[in-house]
């Protein structure tokens, strides 16, 4: 009778072992494939803010692109006479905020094309245009 108790504790043990292993693998999949999907993410764009302003609205966002050049389309117009423009392969938009990172002299057409990785707010005017209030901008080498 005693071993009987001691072979059934025994099974339970390892139920409860098996049922640990499962989900830490299962949670394991998980983070993998989070993991995944963040390296997957495709880049924001310009075009994606402009197209969904509301959505991005007050987020600090991350941007790829080039300091702009004023032949470019962009809609809207500065929202301050310190403004200047970035611009990627999908379009363009006014960044506010601060001035272009050292190294570009702001309105010197020589600059123009010049990478950048911008980070900052997405802010909208009065009339819903959609701009970047910047925090940091950087050339990229």
């Amino acid at each position: 009778m005693k071993f009987k108790h001691i072979g059934l504790l025994f099974v339970c043990l390892m139920a409860v072992v098996c049922a640990g292993c499962i989900a830490t693998a299962d949670e394991t999949r998980k983070i993998e494939k989070i993991q995944a999907d963040t390296r997957q993410e495709k880049e924001l764009t310009i075009n994606e803010i402009k197209r969904r302003p509301d959505h991005y609205r007050g987020q600090e966002i991350t941007v790829n692109a080039f300091y702009g050049d004023p032949r470019r389309e962009c809609t809207g117009i500065p929202f301050t006479r310190s403004d200047w423009m970035i611009y990627d392969e999908t379009s363009a938009i006014y960044v506010s905020g601060e001035k272009p990172p050292a190294g570009i002299e702001q309105y010197s057409r020589r600059n123009w094309g010049t990478p950048l990785k911008v980070q900052g707010i997405v802010r909208q005017t009065d009339k819903g245009v959609p701009y970047i209030f910047v925090n940091d901008a950087k050339i990229l080498k």
